[in-house]
């Protein structure tokens, strides 16, 4: 009997673990330790990370704590790419995922705003969401870029009309470019030119020794 449970014991380690979370929603993750979410790719320019994390601590000191989750493409959402563009769906999940106390509060701050290429979501944004946000545009062909600017004027925006008072950044209203990603070029030119050099030079050399032996 011993000699069983000692070889059940080690089947189960042989047992993979399960996934970690962060495979079914990446942002969940990232927001249980801070209070922004950015997309994987194309990264976001320093600048804009930098005054969208400061316009978050200024809206946790004025009390409005707010996370917040840019989704650039579907692959930011990990397990669940068919909720892409569809920012509320997502953050009703977004804050099912996040842990909760016994009272069922987040631990990590109850609003939850998701910025995507095509709108906002939200969740308990407070009383005045709306104006805020319709004053907020976002520029989707900016790519990351687009969608951080679009959420430092939103955080400060819907903190001010909810009572909170943050300052508008200036970067709310810079004008952005699209992100710097890295390009993968095509196939040079060499690849195809060399072989055929080698080609041509082989044929070449072939007449020039039958003429020779012609001769």
């Amino acid at each position: 009997m011993r000699r069983a449970l000692i070889v059940a014991a080690a089947l189960l380690a042989l047992v993979p673990a399960p996934a970690a979370r962060a495979d079914g929603d990446p942002a969940s993750d990232v927001l249980i330790m801070q209070d922004a979410y950015f997309p994987y790719a194309p990264p976001t320019d320093a600048r804009f990370k930098t005054a969208l994390t400061r316009v978050l601590t200024a809206a946790r000191k004025a009390g409005y704590p707010v996370k917040v989750a840019l989704i650039q493409t579907p692959r930011d959402l990990g397990a669940y790419p068919t909720l892409f563009n569809d920012a509320n769906r997502y953050a009703d999940l977004l804050a099912r995922e996040l842990p909760q106390n016994r009272h069922g509060r987040q631990l990590t701050g109850q609003r939850i705003l998701v910025v995507m290429p095509g709108g906002f979501g939200g969740k308990d944004l407070g009383d005045q969401v709306d104006g805020p946000l319709s004053k907020t545009p976002i520029h989707a062909s900016a790519q990351t870029n687009g969608l951080a600017v679009a959420a430092i004027g939103a955080v400060a925006r819907l903190a001010t009309a909810n009572g909170h008072p943050v300052p508008l950044p200036p970067e709310a209203s810079a004008r952005v470019a699209a992100s710097k990603a890295v390009s993968k070029g095509g196939p040079s030119v060499a690849i195809f030119l060399v072989p055929a050099l080698i080609l041509f030079a082989g044929i070449w050399a072939a007449g020039r020794i039958a003429s020779r032996r012609a001769a």
